[in-house]
């Protein structure tokens, strides 16, 4: 999916008092610190406001992690899958 002014939009659906799910924030925030992702914007979803989109996309538990409208993870990936993933969005972006 192309978003219009480039950039890259990764949403985590999160569960209150899911304790993975806090982590899996505090992770990705960590890689979106790295250089080169600016143009990558952060978004919680709690899934209970939100839960018809959430099912829309194929959530059934969390975290989920959303990347440009695209679950891309079902649970907590590591640092470097999570940074290879952003990356690939990236150079598809530029492609285009």
């Amino acid at each position: 999916m192309h978003t219009p002014d480039n950039t890259i939009n990764i949403e985590i659906f999160s569960a209150p008092g899911c304790s993975k799910c806090g982590k899996a924030f505090q992770l990705v925030e960590a890689v979106l610190k790295e250089p080169g992702n600016e143009s990558v914007n952060l978004r919680r979803v709690n899934i209970v406001d939100e839960l018809d989109y959430a099912v829309n996309l194929g959530i059934r538990a969390t975290p989920g992690i959303v990347i440009n409208g695209v679950l891309v993870f079902t649970a907590m990936p590591d640092t470097k899958t999570l940074r290879k993933a952003i990356q690939s969005r990236q150079a598809l972006i530029k492609q285009e």
